[in-house]
């Protein structure tokens, strides 16, 4: 068929009444223009999916599955794609300073004592970032004298360190007292989220802060954090080992059973000299600039050191490497800041319900010992053998 426009009126000048094509049978329906629709209920779906960390390949495989095959859906794998780009597009023209704002004052109206501070440079771009809400306040409140600061986490793709500072509750399991997007990892930068972070916990310092390597970090701390004792983690610093000395010395595991020796089992100053010196005897590493520069730091790490600090047992139990793994299950480089938000409000609401699984088997159930087998065995063979003495002996 083909029509013209003549006069204000559309003139159908040309018809031909058969089909002069191949007909599209019903497995290609999904195919056609005519056909194609993504449904509202498909896009909520999506929607949903994507707030929860499921990738838009696992979704759409989910919606065929449940229609009966991708042909029954009604529209084709790019159409949802580009559903789901085109309404983020939108959302993202709002501007990250726009978008962060509006995102905050919502957490706000949602919880009063929800805390932010946002700094911006003079284009009003964000530089940093700090939030924490009434439950993060009131857990560093009861658990905030040991606390472990990161900014090795997943970062944005724009390159933006983040940073989690964490604690440990009375279940001995990881608690976020405050998350930042930092701008760079400057002092001037720690030292205002170090600031921001008082302010908002009325003033309380942690007794005890432990921390990367970081000569910056290591200033702000200084300035900021006046009666907070600074030890560096000891899992960072093992990491950062195999780093430097995997390729230098030779059976690098005998070295780092010695290496351990040194951080965890001496009691005494002068032993964990000896020790020291030892070792680098023995792996040929005096010259090593990277142990000596740790050395110069030892009072920092060594357990020796710190037998007087309290550390919550952090310095032993990973925090920072399970953190680093929990992490990853939630946060991608590839995500813009609003959707990065979404996605550590996943990570909080877990680690509370954990927290609220701890209380209700704290609470609802009774503690058993791991030998109160071995105990009763031990106890009911004792009254055996006393039971066969009396009856063989009268005066027992």
């Amino acid at each position: 068929m083909k029509i013209s426009l003549r006069n204000g009126f559309y003139d159908v000048y040309e018809f031909e009444a058969s089909h002069n094509h191949i007909l599209a049978p019903g497995t290609m329906s999904h195919f056609l223009r005519s056909q194609r629709k993504v449904t509202e209920a498909q896009m909520a779906n999506a929607e949903v999916a994507k707030s929860v960390g499921i990738s838009n390949k696992a979704t759409i495989d989910m919606m065929a599955k449940q229609a009966g095959g991708i042909e029954n859906l009604g529209c084709t794998r790019e159409d949802i794609k580009n559903r789901l780009y085109s309404k983020r597009t939108i959302q993202a023209k709002e501007g990250d300073t726009g978008g962060v704002l509006e995102y905050m004052e919502k957490k706000v109206s949602e919880d009063v004592n929800f805390f932010y501070s946002i700094q911006v440079d003079e284009d009003d771009l964000i530089t940093n970032i700090f939030w924490a809400d009434s439950k993060m306040v009131s857990d560093y409140a009861m658990f905030g004298d040991v606390i472990c600061f990161d900014t090795t986490y997943r970062k944005l793709n724009d390159g933006r360190p983040f940073g989690l500072i964490v604690g440990v509750n009375n279940h001995k399991k990881t608690v976020v007292f405050g998350a930042a997007l930092l701008y760079d990892e400057t002092a001037e930068s720690f030292a205002w989220l170090f600031k921001t972070f008082l302010k908002v916990m009325s003033g309380k310092h942690p007794q005890t802060i432990l921390t990367d390597e970081d000569a910056a970090m290591a200033k702000a701390i200084r300035e900021v954090l006046l009666y907070t004792i600074h030890r560096l983690c000891v899992w960072h610093m093992n990491q950062n080992a195999c780093k430097h000395l995997g390729g230098v010395v030779k059976d690098y595991k005998k070295f780092n059973i010695d290496f351990q020796h040194c951080i965890y089992d001496i009691e005494e100053e002068d032993e964990f000299l000896s020790a020291w010196n030892a070792m680098l005897e023995k792996y040929g590493l005096h010259e090593n600039e990277w142990l000596q520069r740790w050395f110069e730091k030892r009072e920092h790490w060594a357990l020796v050191y710190g037998r007087n600090t309290f550390c919550a047992q952090m310095t032993t139990t990973q925090r920072s490497e399970s953190m680093n793994n929990e992490l990853k299950r939630y946060i991608s480089v590839k995500y813009d800041m609003l959707t990065f938000f979404h996605h550590f409000e996943r990570l909080v609401a877990d680690k509370r319900l954990e927290e609220v699984r701890c209380d209700f088997k704290a609470t609802q159930t009774s503690p058993k010992l791991k030998a109160e087998a071995s105990y009763k065995h031990i106890y009911s063979s004792n009254i055996q053998v006393v039971s066969r003495a009396s009856a063989s002996d009268p005066e027992l």
